[in-house]
């Protein structure tokens, strides 16, 4: 076997073909020399290097749509009614269409995270502001700290008082009002600042008045003031609701009513407007304290339950008592003529009739002005130093504000009345002040009484303690919850106000003496019944006796 014969079997495969391939001189180049195994020669195609292969261009592909923002998705959702209602408010202005979808965005854009993050959190949780641990005051800044600047430094008295919802009256400077708003957030109080732009009428208005609405929100706001709401349509009124949905869902709006009409400034169910109105009772009250009557308290009362809506509720306005009654109810149960009526209350509240003790002024428009302690008598019998009249004034004091914390909804004092601050007949004085008697009910916070509130010995110690009391209980029992059945019922004597409320299984009856007499009532309800505020077990509630002025809270579990 010559050196080129081989069999198949006596090489690896591999090597047996390369044997054949150079047989058959697929890469042989010259002549075989004998005895020598041949040279390969790679052909020039495969020896030469190879250029590199270049990868495919990649696709471009689309850059991913960022997320919608929640100002986006709010406005997909209401943005279609606010334009619908601005449309028809102001006949389809579209160039001023765009220029306030601008607005809401920038504002939006330019809100805190901060108060970004406080919005998410009332939105996943829509009865925040209903907590009947929620107190409201209303203050001026000028009378209660003297600047808008030195509020922050009281705070912590607001706290004290059980306060976390401040109303506050006062001008100042963007830069005052955000330190404020951050200092009240500190301290978890709520705050409310009016909106003083004018009622607007056109679109350009309708601008400015959108503009300050929401420069309050940016400064921290928790609730704007709409003020008097009768003077703003409907549409407008849910127009600022869409707005605040869409830009600043955690911000309430807040204002006063026309009397009798409430319920329509709630808006409906899936259409709300307003979040809160203010309503007084004072001219209620004060007419059944004057007449120690409640048969008309009782007929209003049951006439406005149940409501739709929360109220912020308080004993008197800024401006005084007004005598608005339902003169038309008093004479067909009554007998009593309006006019001959209204002078009687004017005497009574003035102080001019009688055996009252009560210490008000009658202003040119037919209101009265006085703080609540002054109207309730203690003024008088602190003037006189009678302890008996002083006792019946203070009772009567914390009586009007017990009612004031049974009712449904937000309870808002007047700053002031937690110590029973007196008039301020200073401004007679003062000829920048004198032409306006509602600054008899707003002088300036005294301090120097207010430090007596510790001290249970002093009528300050005695009011404050009271109402804190009270305040307390409130804040702790499930009965006054926002959401309880109310009813008003007979409580067999004339000079007697009787409250139901019952919450999820817990029944509490309060019964109100507004008179200056020993009295017994009762309620038609069985069973075995708790006193809260002063500790008293009832077996039976048929018959409960009640001091000058007195009340109470019965609780059945």
């Amino acid at each position: 076997m010559n050196d080129y014969t081989y069999h198949k079997g006596t090489v690896p495969c591999h090597t047996w073909r390369m044997i054949r391939a150079l047989e058959e001189d697929q890469y042989r180049k010259r002549p075989a020399v004998p005895g020598r195994r041949p040279p390969i020669v790679m052909p020039e195609s495969l020896s030469a290097p190879k250029a590199p292969v270049e990868a495919p261009a990649p696709v471009p592909q689309a850059a991913p749509s960022p997320a919608p923002s929640a100002f986006d998705l709010r406005l997909e959702q209401y943005g279609d009614e606010l334009a619908r209602l601005y449309r028809d408010q102001f006949h389809g202005d579209l160039a001023a269409w765009d220029k306030l979808t601008t607005l809401l965005r920038q504002s939006w854009e330019a809100r805190s995270t901060t108060l970004r993050a406080q919005d998410e959190g009332r939105t996943a949780d829509p009865g925040w502001y209903c907590r009947r641990n929620l107190l409201a005051m209303s203050a001026d800044a000028a009378a209660f700290a003297g600047t808008l600047s030195a509020m922050a430094e009281r705070l912590p008295y607001l706290k004290e008082c059980g306060v976390n919802f401040l109303h506050l009256n006062g001008n100042g400077s963007q830069e005052e009002l955000s330190t404020l708003a951050d200092a009240c957030r500190s301290q978890e109080i709520l705050l409310a600042l009016p909106l003083r732009a004018d009622v607007p009428q056109d679109a350009a208005a309708f601008h400015i008045w959108t503009e300050e609405l929401l420069t309050l929100a940016s400064l921290g706001a928790d609730a704007i003031r709409l003020g008097d709401l009768s003077r703003l349509p409907h549409g407008l009124l849910r127009m600022a609701r869409l707005i605040c949905q869409l830009v600043c869902p955690g911000v309430l709006l807040t204002g006063k009513a026309p009397i009798g009409d409430e319920a329509a400034y709630f808006g409906s169910q899936d259409k709300p407007e307003c979040h809160l109105l203010c309503r007084d009772n004072g001219a209620l009250l004060f007419h059944t304290l004057a007449t120690g009557d409640v048969s008309l308290l009782r007929h209003e009362l049951e006439g406005a339950l149940p409501s739709a809506g929360l109220f912020l509720n308080r004993l008197h306005g800024d401006s005084g008592l007004t005598w608005d009654l339902d003169y038309g109810w008093l004479n067909r149960h009554c007998g009593a003529d309006e006019n001959a009526h209204r002078q009687y209350l004017n005497d009574w509240a003035t102080g001019k009739f009688p055996g009252s003790n009560s210490r008000g002024e009658l202003r040119g428009d037919g209101k009265v002005c006085g703080t609540t302690a002054s109207l309730c008598g203690v003024e008088a019998a602190d003037y006189e130093q009678n302890h008996i009249k002083l006792e019946r004034a203070v009772a009567c004091d914390l009586l009007l504000h017990a009612f004031l914390l049974t009712q449904s909804g937000l309870p808002m004092l007047a700053s002031g009345d937690e110590v029973g601050q007196l008039n301020d007949y200073s401004y007679h004085e003062d000829p920048a002040r004198a032409g306006d008697s509602r600054n008899l009910q707003h002088g300036p916070f005294q301090w120097d009484l207010a430090a007596m509130r510790g001290d249970s010995q002093t009528r300050q110690g005695k009011q404050f303690q009271g109402l804190r009391r009270l305040e307390q209980l409130r804040a702790e029992e499930p009965a006054f919850d926002a959401g309880a059945n109310v009813w008003i019922f007979d409580t067999g004597n004339p000079h007697v106000l009787g409250v139901g409320r019952w919450y999820e299984g817990r029944k509490l009856i309060a019964l109100f003496n507004f008179s200056g007499d020993f009295v017994t009532a009762g309620a038609d309800q069985g069973g075995a019944f708790q006193e809260l505020i002063y500790g008293g077990h009832y077996d039976e509630i048929g018959h409960v006796e009640l001091y000058p002025y007195g009340f109470v809270w019965l609780l059945q579990h």
